[in-house]
């Protein structure tokens, strides 16, 4: 990204997953900010305004899909990666519901998040822009 550095938000209450996904933003020259609970996301997004949420559908304090209307909602035209510990056709079926929200969601991953796998797919994300 000329000029610009990326932004990443990732939005996940599991410490070790948010240091995997932290870690593959930050070798990618990304500028990276973390929420283990969803208060301030439609602040972030609106203010700070990622070029990609990383998103757990299953935080605790607000349902995923709920989020994923957020975004929708609020027009958010980055990329979005869902990740969560649930099946993988649970998180197709994720992946679908943003796509039906005018979304570009642009992976998924299960946890426990593997380094090489995020960090392929942020990678990919940032090499398109």
């Amino acid at each position: 990204m000329a000029g610009k550095t990326g932004r990443i938000l990732i939005v996940d209450d599991e410490p070790r997953d948010v240091a995997t996904i932290e870690r593959a933003g930050t070798a990618l020259s990304l500028e990276v900010a973390t929420l283990d609970h969803t208060k301030a996301f439609e602040r972030l997004v609106t203010e700070w305004t990622p070029d990609i949420v990383v998103l757990d559908i299953g935080i605790p304090d607000r349902d995923g899909y709920a989020l994923l209307g957020v975004l929708g909602a609020l027009g958010f035209k980055g990329d979005v990666i869902i990740i969560s510990g649930v099946s993988q056709q649970d998180l197709d079926i994720a992946a679908q519901a943003g796509r039906m929200r005018g979304l570009h969601i642009i992976g998924t991953a299960r946890k426990p998040i593997a380094y090489h796998a995020i960090h392929a797919v942020i990678k990919q994300a940032e090499a398109a822009k």
